[in-house]
């Protein structure tokens, strides 16, 4: 009977997706197997009660409501924000993310599904950080699958993985790994993943591919992602023969992004391949440019860090920027409190804001009528606020309580090389990382 049911509301989604999105220049800008594929997942995860509540966010979005009713359906929660990569067009890479660096306690995670798995349609694991570092990442899969939540995770699979640690992350239930890989030579591949090496991405890749093999598994669907930049943009078609070889599900060639700030023609021009096709109309823009008159995030997603801090979209990168902290405030209260009803507020040209909010100085907003009507905001942005150690673990203790439970970090010299729970296990293996402890 569910299944009967089941395939119009596969076809509503298919729909929403497609057509009657407020918005629709962000779905022009998705691959189209990537859209399929999200429709597919909401029809293998559906539930009535996330269907009614994706209904109630879509009415308030076209309506511009600010205080919302149901709750946001796309999550993405980074479970680590550490990275072993310096990639140079990535705000992790660049050192320009101003906030803590440590991985998500279990508990915290586990708090916070347990608000969402009602209405979280899907679940992104992943943001600025490479999820693999997490060594409890299968749990994190594991729990949300348990909970009926669609999970997709994104990595540069440089860490060496074991067949021990591809079976749990397939027996966990992950759906999608995105596989970022931008060339098909170490020479070409490393000028963009500096710090990277590509026989141990496609060693792992082909770990996956043997051990779903052994495993029976159809999941996860393994899809290589392939920035098309200057540097890569001859090897397309090797790609695509090494994609067959390898026996990947799929590859999707991306458009280049650059960080949220850069303005540099110079900068643009050192990356941006010379087929017109993969070059967004304005290159420096934000990647997903809103043709519509309010942005859609602040209805559909969240996005949960791994210190609690949530915030409506990752572009909001610094801690400075978050509306709200799940370790203190229920998600149900943070949804509409004073900083998501200014937020929304802005796109209303009667509204007149008195909180700063990150969006104020976002072209997505500036670019709609009201932001052209309105013009600059005269609301000061607060100053990032950081601890004195710059990672930690931060998260509940084991009792529960909620309380802040510094983690143990193992050091040699000033490189950080693992991050402990404080009891002597290790969470994290962040090899590499060049994130120095302040004295």
């Amino acid at each position: 009977m569910s299944r009967f049911f089941g395939v119009p509301i596969a076809w509503i989604f298919l729909l929403i997706e497609t057509r009657f999105l407020a918005n629709k220049g962000v779905v022009n800008s998705v691959a189209d197997k990537r859209r399929q594929q999200r429709t597919k997942l909401a029809f293998r995860y559906f539930a009535w009660k996330k269907f009614f509540n994706l209904i109630r966010i879509e009415l308030a979005l076209r309506t511009g409501e600010p205080r919302i009713g149901g709750t946001a359906y796309e999550w993405e929660i980074d479970t680590t924000n550490i990275c072993q990569l310096k990639c140079p067009l990535c705000h992790t890479g660049l050192g320009t993310v101003n906030r803590d660096k440590g991985i998500m306690h279990i508990d915290l995670y586990k708090q916070t599904i347990d608000q969402i798995k009602d209405y979280a349609i899907w679940l992104t694991l992943y943001s600025w950080g490479e999820p693999f570092l997490n060594k409890r990442i299968h749990e994190f899969i594991g729990y949300a699958h348990q909970n009926n939540i669609a999970t997709i995770t994104s990595t540069n699979l440089n860490k060496p993985l074991t067949a021990d640690e591809a079976d749990s992350v397939i027996n966990a239930g992950l759906d999608v790994m995105i596989i970022s890989l931008d060339g098909t030579t170490q020479e070409v591949y490393e000028q963009y993943r500096v710090g990277g090496h590509l026989d141990r991405v496609l060693d792992n890749i082909r770990l996956f591919v043997e051990r779903k093999k052994a495993l029976g598994s159809q999941t996860p669907y393994l899809e290589w992602q392939f920035i098309v930049m200057r540097q890569n943009e001859h090897q397309m078609e090797d790609a695509e023969k090494m994609a067959d070889e390898l026996g990947v599900d799929s590859i999707i060639f991306k458009r280049v992004d650059f960080p949220w700030g850069e303005d540099n023609p110079e900068v643009a021009e050192k990356w941006l391949p010379r087929r017109s096709e993969y070059i967004n109309e304005n290159p420096l823009d934000r990647p997903y440019k809103e043709s519509g008159s309010r942005c859609w995030r602040l209805w559909r997603t969240s996005v949960v860090n791994w210190d609690g801090g949530l915030a409506p979209c990752c572009y909001m990168t610094d801690a400075a920027d978050d509306f709200g902290d799940v370790k203190t405030t229920p998600i149900q209260e943070i949804k509409n409190n004073e900083k998501y009803m200014a937020a929304r507020g802005l796109f209303d040209a009667k509204f007149t804001p008195t909180t700063y909010v990150g969006c104020q100085d976002c072209p997505v907003y500036l670019e709609t009528p009201a932001g052209q009507g309105r013009g600059v905001i005269d609301i000061p942005r607060p100053q990032p606020v950081l601890s004195s150690v710059k990672v930690q673990l931060n998260g509940m203790n084991g009792n529960g309580s909620g309380s802040r439970a510094a983690g143990k970090i193992i050091a040699n010299g000033s490189k950080i090389v693992a991050i402990s729970n404080g009891t002597g296990e290790p969470q994290a293996e962040p090899v590499g990382v060049e994130t120095r402890l302040e004295e």
